[in-house]
């Protein structure tokens, strides 16, 4: 078949295909023309087509979050690649497989005055596990053997045991446009072995032996979906209670609802008694500031698992540090069975939470609050469900447990940058309807999503528009500074119908409690197009209400 000439482009396309990439987000340019014609042309690769890469980025976190495989995107020269460093940032802090592929002019015209000549190798050093400048070969046998091996290098790094993004910075001479025939092409790879290391018994063992008679808590922070571990954890004995964040997705008889829990904990006479002994975490970032807080305070022992290149200490007690996944530990761990009330008193402590928040939504006017509350509760149990940083995620936190299939969001580095094109991009490989709940200054920030072609008609966006950033008007940081409404929760213009009809979507608006339960059951069903909701809620109102929440006033 007749691609490009560029060595260093053929090859890498072929090692994509070798190491598992399907998908390959691709976004328009010159420089970069040779790989895009080596990715189109391949019969094992998808591409897609965004145009503005830092979108296109997040697009192939969504893709890669929802599938759990690795993706590729590629852009041309210049300011192009430092587009990508938000959704690589994102995806460092998640785990999350991307490979970033960026074109470049060849070594020599850098720093020479001509277009689009800026130092790329090493400039997304800081938000990936590894930067690898692939050379211009030429023919040259020793380049060639350099090519294949920084590329190799570079996805085996991007899809080790502990994944994460990646970049390779090609660099590409003229002509851009030659051709050769790539019959003749006999690439080969290093095969790749990866061994399972059985946890030490003698160190199961220990942990099994030191939780015995302790009160023990596990808590979850975000994860894809694993119905393994989510039995393990319900298995385990009375003495155990697991706490798990909206966006753990686990399944089962556990504390779903921390912040909401932790209020009615702090108002019981009993609080004292479920201050765990242990605290085990499992996940990635905690959400959660209230439970943090908590356990910091508290003489407790930190047990963290997961595979990471760092000590995560964020409780301040770290005493071990257990490379694997949750799931591999918990299959190990053999705990005697314990007479103990230390789960069920959490549970009950999140059976009040729940009945205080459903108490407070029926007596709440109309407002964030209100919205959420209707809005979640009547989310399809087919539906992904993914939320925007800052007010939406953490309304989620009181729901909980939610109805949906999964439930993520961008907490790696917790930015309200590419909400809606890693939600998209989720959408585009789901076999199942796919919802973003936003804020709307998330919203108006990564609207240029919206315009990408390719978004399937399951996608479902609904934007609490509250005039603004409301958690400013709430968090005690923010509240009470005079420049809070015109600096911080800023003056958002989204003029939400326009853009739908713009853009294609269905449009729906609630204003008020019966307008939105009026609209759910039609913005939810089946459409031949995308859809908006566009929730009208009072700024002022909205604090107040989620405040009182905070502070038990009636």
């Amino acid at each position: 078949m007749l691609t490009t000439d560029k060595y260093s482009c053929r090859y890498l396309v072929a090692a994509l295909e070798r190491y598992g990439v399907r998908r390959v987000v691709v976004s328009p340019g010159s420089r970069n023309a040779p790989l895009i014609v080596a990715a189109a042309r391949s019969r094992k690769l998808v591409c897609d087509v965004v145009v503005d890469e830092r979108s296109a980025a997040f697009v192939a976190l969504g893709i890669a979050v929802q599938t759990g495989c690795p993706v590729a995107m590629i852009c041309t020269s210049g300011s192009a690649a430092l587009n990508y460093a938000p959704a690589l940032a994102e995806a460092y802090y998640r785990h999350v497989p991307l490979i970033a592929v960026t074109a470049d002019r060849p070594e020599e015209w850098i720093d020479q005055d001509d277009s689009q000549t800026i130092r790329q190798a090493g400039a997304l050093s800081a938000v990936t596990k590894g930067c690898f400048d692939v050379p211009v070969c030429r023919g040259d046998k020793g380049l060639e053997r350099l090519c294949r091996r920084r590329i190799c290098d570079a996805i085996m790094l991007a899809t080790a045991p502990a994944p994460g993004p990646v970049h390779l910075n090609v660099q590409i001479d003229e002509p851009i446009g030659s051709m050769a025939d790539d019959s003749a092409d006999s690439f080969t790879f290093p095969e790749r072995i990866c061994g399972t290391t059985p946890l030490p018994a003698e160190s199961i063992v220990r942990c099994a032996r030191d939780m015995d008679g302790k009160k023990v808590m596990v808590v979850a922070g975000f994860m894809p979906p694993d119905g393994r571990l989510s039995r393990l954890l319900e298995d385990l004995p009375d003495n155990v209670a697991v706490l798990c964040e909206a966006q753990s997705n686990l399944k089962g008889d556990f504390v779903h609802n921390i912040d909401a829990t932790l209020q009615a904990v702090n108002e019981s006479d009993s609080a004292a008694g479920l201050a765990p002994d242990i605290v085990i975490t499992i996940g990635g970032a905690l959400l959660s500031r209230m439970v943090k807080t908590y356990l910091r305070e508290l003489p407790v022992r930190h047990w963290s698992i997961g595979h990471t290149d760092h000590c995560i200490d964020p409780l301040l007690h770290l005493e071990r540090r257990i490379e694997c996944d949750a799931t591999q530990f918990f299959e190990a761990l053999d705990c005697r069975p314990a007479e103990s009330s230390y789960r069920q008193a959490w549970l009950d402590a999140s059976r009040r939470g729940r009945e205080r928040s459903a108490a407070w939504l029926d007596a709440a006017p109309w407002s964030d609050y209100k919205a959420m509350g209707l809005l979640l509760r009547s989310v399809p149990s087919d539906t992904n469900l993914h939320l925007s940083n800052g007010t939406a995620v953490r309304y989620a936190q009181l729901f909980a447990p939610l109805t949906c299939a999964r439930a993520d969001c961008n907490r790696g580095v917790s930015g309200i940058d590419g909400c809606t094109s890693t939600a998209i991009g989720a959408a585009m490989t789901a076999d199942a309807p796919t919802l973003l709940v936003t804020g709307d200054m998330s919203a108006q920030y990564d609207i240029g999503a919206l315009a990408m072609a390719g978004i399937p008609s399951s996608f479902r966006m609904a934007v609490l528009n509250n005039g603004g950033g409301g958690i400013f008007r709430f968090i005690a940081a923010t509240r009470s500074l005079p420049e809070t409404e015109r600096f911080l929760a800023a003056d958002v213009r989204l003029p939400l119908r326009e853009l739908a009809a713009g853009f294609g979507f269905d449009y729906f608006e609630a204003t008020d409690a019966d307008s939105l339960s009026a609209c759910l059951d039609g913005f939810f069903d089946t459409h031949t197009r995308p859809a908006i909701l566009n929730i009208i809620t009072p700024a002022g109102e909205s604090a107040s209400t989620i405040s009182k929440y905070f502070k038990r006033q009636s």
